[in-house]
């Protein structure tokens, strides 16, 4: 548990630089449109991001279970590193996942 955790906000913050090294390039109306959620997010987003989501949010309500949480999602520690990682190399999926946890 204690990895999970850092390696999530480590991937989202990686993510969140590469973004912002795009978006300077870019003009105002492209940044917002590549940010913006959808009014039902757990809807429309990706099904790796929704298991990312689904999974942060057990471990946040109950750090304790995290490996628990994991199994029952049918995934490892390294398996949560690789989907988190695969999210955070995708800017709109990164800002997706981010946009589900505010």
């Amino acid at each position: 548990m204690k990895r999970v955790l850092p390696m999530i906000a480590a991937a989202m913050a990686l993510a969140a630089c590469r973004q912002a090294n795009r978006e300077a390039g870019n003009s105002a109306q492209a940044t917002a449109e590549s940010v913006s959620v959808p009014a039902s997010p757990a809807a429309s987003l990706p099904p790796d991001v929704a298991l990312a989501v689904e999974i942060a949010r057990e471990v946040q309500a109950n750090p304790s279970a995290a490996d628990s949480v994991l199994a029952a999602h049918r995934l490892s520690r390294a398996g949560l590193d690789s989907l988190v990682y695969a999210i955070a190399a995708d800017s709109a999926k990164a800002a997706a996942y981010s946009a589900a946890l505010r």
